[in-house]
């Protein structure tokens, strides 16, 4: 190494490069937009559920939108889109409720790229004829993304 710290013997450079390079391994990262929270979730703030494949998109191809009757309402009204009246089923709403309840000790908080909150949770895996492989399967909320209560948790975007 010469006095400005760049290596003179470009073998010896390499051989470390490998070496780095060898040594790095990173395991079970998980993405930082991923965060466990703890939740007090009022209903009012559920948009949808989303039932089915989660580690892919939620297109509604692998899965079903199940939106609360209040949001339909909102969209209806607010936005001039009453696509949503049709399908708002409270009920489906609340018996997939109970399913994620279920299985909160997978629920991961979600912040979308594109802006707003999810809760992801994961139930089972199933294979994928198509992909070759497993998938998981669970349920994603879609939640209001403003005034959601969190459990001494603050929001820091």
């Amino acid at each position: 190494m010469n006095e400005s710290g760049v290596f003179k013997d470009t073998a010896l450079c390499q051989t470390l490069k490998l070496k780095f390079m060898d040594t790095i391994k990173l395991q079970k990262v998980k993405p930082s937009h991923e965060i466990p929270r703890s939740f007090d979730l009022k209903y009012e703030r559920i948009k949808s559920v989303y039932e089915g494949r989660i580690d892919a998109c939620t297109c509604g191809c692998e899965g079903n939108f199940h939106y609360t009757k209040h949001y339909a309402e909102y969209k209806a009204q607010v936005e001039g889109n009453g696509l949503l009246l049709p399908m708002a089923d409270d009920t489906m709403v609340n018996a997939h409720l109970l399913r994620v309840k279920e299985n909160e000790h997978n629920a991961k908080f979600f912040v979308q790229m594109s802006g707003g909150y999810c809760i992801k949770v994961p139930t089972y895996m199933r294979w994928n004829e198509s992909e070759g492989k497993d998938v998981q399967m669970g349920y994603i909320i879609d939640l209001h993304w403003k005034d959601i209560p969190l459990n001494q948790t603050p929001i820091n975007l």
